[in-house]
């Protein structure tokens, strides 16, 4: 590490501090706007007193799965002083963040794409690793023609959002993959600071046209025409199923159509409408982004994430992994030992609910130290593989 590099959690005093580091290599933010988020700290890093290194950190609640919800600190605008970059400031930055998040976040999260970028390289020499490949699906071409639904603006979605809470449970209540959803959530997360960074207009189309909302559907258009020729589907959900989604992407096609502008949205391999918008037309793109996460107490957070203790009630389970050991599990009438090892990223999918197990254990990917094919069937009804889904409404 180099000499004279102090590296902490940033309290307000600091925030022009932040800012110096943060606006010199991110479209810049005022510290009213950087502050609007009730929920950021910062992980900032001093060279003999002068800033180099920021790493701001949104805490937010997180959905594993239904019913599972963990604490998370999700990186965003993570960057280092040009001229001392690659000389391990991020990564302390990183591992002082893992010190000072001890006991408030189970996690540290980000949204990061460029699988073959040395940004991405980053967050896997400091301890990230993949949970869910994310993709855009395009609509090149839309063409107008009948939905059923009213178009409005940002406080007509914001008005009613009891009824996009409810629309949401219905189509995404069975996954996780998002930060926890609740009766103001969508006024949260449109003011935050992506939205100041990439200034929008939010579209806002309800089906049916009249009566209270049964499908939703929220779209962005960036307010400089520089951006993008896209409108971007942040969010839609529907509480009937497809008729109500087909109808909600039709209004938006209809209106960039007219507008001459593409349609995309964000998709993934578990995203219960990804057929629905291919026999709309919408094509897909090479995989673009994923969720990386990284367990900042893995035993802890296993006693959160599990689904069905009793499955382990006899057993005590150890993970090894390249990143680690210890203890995973323990039951409350532990009498036999195993250990679970796999690669870094199978034990943090395996922690995150995004791990077959008995298909890992089936294809030597997972092994068991004492195990056979029935305990890894323990293990995969204690820690179940569940579907993830990504909105772009959630992106910082």
């Amino acid at each position: 590490m180099l000499e004279g590099l102090v590296c902490r959690e940033a309290g307000p005093d600091d925030v022009p501090d932040v800012l110096t580091v943060r606006n010199a290599i991110f479209p810049p933010l005022t510290p009213e706007q950087y502050l609007s988020d009730p929920h950021m700290t910062c992980a900032l890093a001093h060279l003999h007193g002068e800033a180099v290194g920021a790493i701001p950190l949104s805490l937010r609640r997180f959905q594993l799965a239904p019913g599972v919800v963990v604490d998370t600190a999700f990186e965003n605008a993570v960057g280092t002083r040009e001229d001392l970059r690659s000389k391990g400031i991020g990564s302390a930055m990183i591992r002082a963040a893992r010190e000072f998040l001890a006991g408030r976040a189970d996690e540290l999260m980000v949204y990061r794409g460029g699988e073959r970028s040395v940004g991405y390289r980053f967050y896997l020499r400091s301890g990230h690793r993949d949970v869910v490949y994310l993709r855009q699906m395009v609509l090149a071409e839309p063409a107008r023609g009948e939905a059923d639904v009213r178009h409005g603006g940002l406080e007509d979605a914001l008005a009613e959002q009891p009824a996009l809470l409810r629309c949401f449970a219905a189509s995404y209540g069975h996954c996780g993959g998002f930060p926890v959803r609740h009766a103001d959530y969508w006024r949260e997360a449109l003011a935050s600071t992506i939205y100041y960074v990439v200034p929008h207009e939010t579209h806002y189309f309800a089906y049916p046209a009249s009566g209270a909302p049964q499908a939703y559907a929220l779209a962005g258009v960036p307010l400089r025409p520089s951006d993008t020729d896209r409108a971007a589907v942040l969010e839609f959900a529907s509480a009937v199923g497809e008729e109500g989604a087909r109808h909600v992407l039709l209004g938006v096609a209809d209106y960039a159509a007219a507008r001459g502008l593409q349609v995309c949205t964000a998709s993934c391999a578990d995203h219960p409408h990804r057929e629905l918008l291919r026999r709309l037309g919408f094509r897909e793109e090479p995989r673009w982004m994923q969720t990386m996460v990284q367990p900042l107490d893995p035993t802890a957070l296993a006693a959160k994430v599990c689904r069905a203790p009793e499955a382990l009630r006899d057993l005590r389970v150890r993970y090894w992994a390249p990143f680690g050991d210890g203890l995973l599990f323990e039951g409350a009438r532990a009498r036999e030992s195993v250990t679970v090892e796999g690669s870094d990223e199978l034990i943090c999918r395996l922690l995150n609910l995004r791990l077959d197990v008995v298909s890992a254990y089936r294809h030597d990917l997972l092994s068991i130290i004492n195990g056979s094919a029935e305990v890894a069937e323990r293990l995969g009804a204690a820690f179940p593989y569940t579907p993830w889904v990504y909105h772009h409404l959630d992106y910082i």
